[in-house]
């Protein structure tokens, strides 16, 4: 993985609910953007659904790189047993340990009320 993520302003918002893709549209001065199986928020429910999903999400992703170094020091420890070199499944387990402190930073951090 390298340069090929960018974040370009996107065509449309997700669904937080569901990940499907939203139209917005107002009634009125309410603004409130629809899903493609028909769940509706509005602006403030859709900043709050979004909280939620993030933090869901980057939990998710925490529990899989912790998941990642106790398989590699597992694959590790019986690498020894038999003799093999266990030099990129260390490589392999510091960089998911080291990989998941920012996402725990984001976790524990303060996000700005919108």
């Amino acid at each position: 993985m390298g340069d090929e993520y960018t974040l370009n302003r996107p065509f449309t918002l997700s669904c937080p609910e569901c990940s499907g893709v939203t139209e917005r549209s107002a009634t009125g001065t309410l603004l409130q953007w629809r899903c493609h199986i028909g769940h509706v928020l509005t602006g403030d429910a859709m900043l709050e659904a979004q909280a939620v999903a993030l933090e869901m999400r980057l939990g998710s992703v925490l529990s899989l790189l912790n998941e990642r170094a106790e398989l590699c020091r597992q694959l590790a420890e019986d690498a020894v047993s038999e003799g093999q070199d266990t030099t990129l499944l260390e490589a392999a387990r510091q960089q998911a340990l080291q990989q998941a402190e920012p996402v725990r930073a984001l976790l524990e951090s303060e996000w700005v009320p919108a």
